[in-house]
């Protein structure tokens, strides 16, 4: 009887080992579940990471590009005022060089006149000294006339 007792006892261990195996694989089953399922939310949430840094980058991309438009249009407005200065400058330049001839035909045709006026002063003043030198002339002459002579007075 002695080989029903270890018999039973084997049994009970061989049973004890399929539990054992059954609960080893109800947990390997469970642990490949939550794996699995881990493995389906870090998937998740990896496609999640991806999508928002698409879309940083996409948005980043944008953002460079309107910045070099704004860049290129500020280059163009720039180079637009630089043109335009330029351009009044020139037309500024223009006008001064214009005006400076203007004011020198002015100033010779002013010296002109002065030289004019100055020949008629002198001329005018020669006339008035000769008119006076002929008026003395005259006076004198009167007076010499008028005055006895010396020998008449004797």
């Amino acid at each position: 009887m002695s080989s029903a007792p270890s018999a039973t006892a084997s049994r009970e261990a061989i049973l004890g080992y399929e539990a054992e195996v059954r609960d080893l694989k109800a947990t390997i089953a469970a642990l490949r579940d939550a794996l699995e399922q881990e493995q389906s939310v870090s998937a998740r949430r990896v496609s999640q990471a991806l999508l928002v840094t698409d879309s940083e980058i996409a948005q980043l991309k944008n953002t460079a590009i309107a910045l070099r438009e704004t860049l290129e249009q500020t280059g163009r407005q720039r180079e637009q005022a630089v043109q335009a200065a330029v351009l009044a400058a020139s037309q500024e330049i223009t006008s001064l060089k214009a005006a400076v001839v203007e004011l020198r035909d002015q100033m010779e045709l002013m010296r002109q006149e002065k030289e004019v006026a100055v020949q008629a002063v002198v001329l005018r003043t020669h006339n008035e000294i000769t008119q006076l030198k002929e008026i003395a002339a005259a006076l004198r002459s009167r007076l010499d006339d008028s005055r006895p002579s010396a020998a008449e007075k004797t």
